[in-house]
């Protein structure tokens, strides 16, 4: 990976996506650098909701039209590609909790966690995950022992896309639903049918969009490209045993989650799996739609790189939280566990965290976010290079609800022992590499960031 200074010249930028909930934040952020920007938007209905018209300074532009795109381009610098279909949250889960759709509950007693994501089982138990070391060729290994038939498959270093969605993230899809009792068994679940519906719209906008764009940086001689692309891409996180690994677990055993078993454990001697930051080169093995498209919009600019030698840079975004722009309503905003948790804080119900509260992910103020993305824009990294854009302070999503709940007075989170079985456990990326390559650091602390956010009524609604 080539590295390269800050560029001293005015940019000319081309951001699409400028009106969404990140883009906005990125607009304001590049124009605050003093960066030429011309701003375009689809405004998605999905996304903004219907008829809303595009904000000031931002046009009205579908990037699937060459025709409307290419006069565009025409003397740009650089490409900020944000422009996506994105998973947003039914209004009726804010009322009925933070991660509702029908699912399974475990019907042991849960205990909030100790803080560190990876306590022993109480009665010792083994778990039953299929193997996720890694071989010699530095690809996952699988040797089974699992019960689910299809384990997430390992080609190349990359994934087959699994068919599950995430519950603590608004990078999952929509909501679960749950199999009647007797027909799959105690605790069955299945992924939702609006999974699999919104998959065309996701392949649609996401990756059509993403090539047609490419295409026409590449008539137009637009050689750089800034991709905003999303932790999501990784499925599961990375984990090891003891001196043994690393692993890449697959799904987890239902009849494990039953019992309230919910952290991995090694396939051959039960030992309990300790979770270790993602890098950038670990495997991408998507478990929605909307990640699916994500990775293919990261292959489609991977291509571009090796068949052109353009340079696209890649930000996979952590879990993001913070207040939009302005206040307009922008879906995808509120699609997150952190706003999810505030809304029923401000309705005077307690947080509902799932499994036992100890799953483990890294929260990244959107400020941040467009910090880091300014920082892609005005450093020409060579080639195609993928950074973890992350805060580097990982928490438990207990620790994110009961900080939230301080800080309005709140009732304490409480902890349900449902679950989902295609959730991921533990997902914590690496951020050196960011840190190195764009010299960015996360200001916002999450301990921090996360209270005021709980606190700040500005974007109520």
């Amino acid at each position: 990976m080539s590295e390269g200074g800050p560029q001293a010249d005015r940019t000319r930028i081309l951001l699409t996506g400028a009106a969404g909930y990140i883009g906005a934040h990125v607009h304001r952020a590049l124009l605050a650098a003093g960066h030429e920007v011309i701003a375009v938007d689809a405004m998605l209905e999905v996304v903004h909701g219907p008829n809303v018209a595009a904000p000031e300074r931002v046009s009205l532009v579908d990037i699937r039209n060459p025709d409307a795109l290419e006069p565009l381009l025409r003397g740009v610098d650089v490409v900020c590609h944000l422009a996506a279909a994105v998973p947003v949250l039914d209004q009726s889960a804010l009322r009925s909790g933070p991660e509702s759709g029908s699912l399974a509950a475990s019907p042991r007693p849960v205990q909030p966690p100790s803080g560190d994501g990876n306590r022993p089982d109480p009665d010792g138990s083994a778990g039953g995950d299929g193997d996720g070391r890694v071989g010699s060729d530095g690809r996952p290994e699988s040797a089974g022992g699992s019960d689910i038939a299809h384990e997430l498959g390992h080609a190349g270093g990359r994934g087959r896309a699994g068919t599950g969605r995430r519950e603590d993230v608004g990078h999952g899809a929509g909501p679960c639903v749950r199999a009647p009792v007797g027909e799959a068994g105690h605790g069955a679940t299945r992924p939702g049918p609006l999974e699999m519906q919104q998959a065309a719209l996701y392949a649609t906008h996401n990756d059509a969009g993403t090539a047609i764009l490419l295409a026409a940086m590449e008539r137009t001689g637009v050689r750089r490209l800034v991709l905003a692309s999303s932790v999501a891409v990784y499925g599961e996180g990375r984990y090891r045993a003891g001196r043994s690994g690393p692993f890449f677990p697959g799904l987890r055993r239902r009849g494990d989650l039953d019992r309230g078993l919910f952290d991995h454990r090694a396939p051959r001697t039960g030992e309990l799996l300790t979770w270790e930051p993602l890098g950038e080169d670990a495997p991408l093995r998507p478990r929605s739609a909307y990640a699916a498209s994500k990775v293919a919009q990261e292959h489609y600019a991977l291509a571009w790189v090796a068949s052109t030698g353009s340079a696209a840079t890649v930000l996979r975004y952590h879990h993001v939280y913070g207040e939009p722009v302005d206040a307009r309503r922008i879906r995808s905003a509120e699609s997150a566990v952190t706003a999810r948790f505030r809304a029923d804080l401000r309705a005077g119900r307690a947080p509902q965290v799932f499994e036992d509260g100890g799953q483990v992910r890294d929260f990244v103020h959107v400020r941040d976010i467009a910090a880091a993305t300014v920082a892609a824009v005005e450093r020409r990294l060579a080639g195609f290079v993928p950074l973890n854009i992350a805060s580097g302070r990982p928490l438990t999503l207990w620790e994110v609800a009961a900080t939230m709940s301080k800080a309005l007075n709140g009732p304490s989170p409480i902890v349900t022992g449902h679950y989902r079985i295609t959730d991921i456990r533990h997902l914590v990326a690496d951020p050196e590499r960011a840190r190195h390559a764009l010299d960015f650091t996360a200001r916002i602390t999450p301990a921090a960031g996360l209270a005021a956010y709980a606190a700040n009524s500005a974007d109520s609604r």
